[in-house]
């Protein structure tokens, strides 16, 4: 018998209940068999168990130390060689040390990223690896303080406790623009993918246009948010018009945009580097077939060093958060000559 005040917990019948859907449909979402689910039903689902703070039973965790031995990852992007990299190191880690992975892409949607993250949570996933969108800060506090351990890579959350495996964005970034101006570039142009509050592109933007000021090329610089290939075209036929007396080179922010940029230069016939130079954040592999200079980043390193943290925490350890900061490597190639 219940005494007063005594908060009633909430049960797998109350999520299907209010979700309008049966108990069996509510356990093929805990369960992680959500490709049977309609995408309708799933976020339904995803939306109830959030509004009556589901938490299923930590006896399911099973038995051996009542864990699951899952480790669940959400990345932002998968078509970003920097996500799959990652991926991969976080892959061999946890095969290492006996765990499986559960992998998510949440596209940089919000939306995708919150009902990813419950359905994990449902899945009794022992830690969390998280390339975050910014939007679901709320939430992952929750699970912070529910004693789930989690580990950031890449994208920063402003007053989060947990531990971040990174690189060195603004030594990087400053690093490539000092380089591109001893080598005689008087107009650089910085594409990017919008913004929208995401610590990595924010710092990566910012030490960029520190590195101008102090060489005093302050007016010399150009800052391109682009997302569609229409954006992109009309950014590199605006910058190109704007710099014709100049040596001039494009920056690109990460490999995706690199890509986009390389293709639509290819479309309109301009030749790198005899018209525009050009270098990247990331360092995919047809870099080097093509010959763009590029800031390398230890990316399945930081698969692995996310997974290694995370297994600290998971085990037990108390020491202060980490903020690890990889190192970046310049590869010099033939996109950016001396001009």
């Amino acid at each position: 018998m219940r005494g007063k005040g005594t908060t009633k917990r909430v049960t797998i019948t109350d999520v299907a209940k209010a979700a309008g859907v049966s108990k069996t449909t509510v356990s093929r979402f805990i369960s992680g068999d959500i490709e049977s689910l309609a995408e309708d039903t799933f976020k339904r689902i995803a939306r109830t168990i959030e509004a009556l703070n589901y938490r299923p039973s930590k006896l399911a965790r099973g038995l051996k130390g009542r864990r699951s031995y899952l480790i669940g990852v959400v990345l932002a992007d998968i078509t970003n060689p920097y996500s799959t990299a990652i991926l991969r190191g976080a892959e061999d880690a946890c095969h290492k040390h006996g765990y499986n992975l559960l992998a998510c892409n949440t596209d940089n949607n919000p939306e995708k990223e919150r009902n990813y993250i419950l359905m994990l949570q449902s899945h009794h996933i022992d830690g969390l690896i998280i390339n975050t969108t910014g939007q679901n800060n709320t939430l992952l506090q929750t699970l912070s303080a529910e004693n789930l351990p989690i580990v950031l890579v890449d994208r920063e959350i402003p007053d989060f406790n947990a531990d971040m495996v990174t690189v060195n964005n603004r030594q990087a970034i400053a690093q490539a623009t000092q380089f591109l101006i001893h080598r005689g570039y008087k107009r650089i142009a910085y594409f990017t993918q919008p913004i929208r509050g995401i610590s990595t592109r924010t710092e990566r933007v910012q030490a960029f246009s520190a590195a101008l000021n102090e060489a005093g090329l302050a007016t010399n610089q150009d800052v391109y948010e682009v997302d569609s290939e229409e954006q992109i075209r009309s950014s590199i036929q605006r910058f190109l018009s704007s710099s014709e007396e100049h040596p001039r080179v494009i920056f690109a922010g990460n490999a995706v945009i690199l890509l986009k940029v390389v293709l639509e230069l290819q479309r309109q016939g301009i030749h790198v580097p005899r018209e525009v130079g050009i270098l990247g954040f990331d360092n995919p592999d047809w870099a080097e077939i093509v010959q763009i200079t590029t800031l390398a980043q230890p990316t399945y390193l930081i698969g692995v060093q996310a997974v290694e943290q995370l297994l600290k925490r998971m085990n037990g350890e108390e020491e202060p958060y980490q903020h690890i900061a990889l190192p970046v490597e310049l590869m010099v190639r033939g996109s950016t000559p001396n001009v």
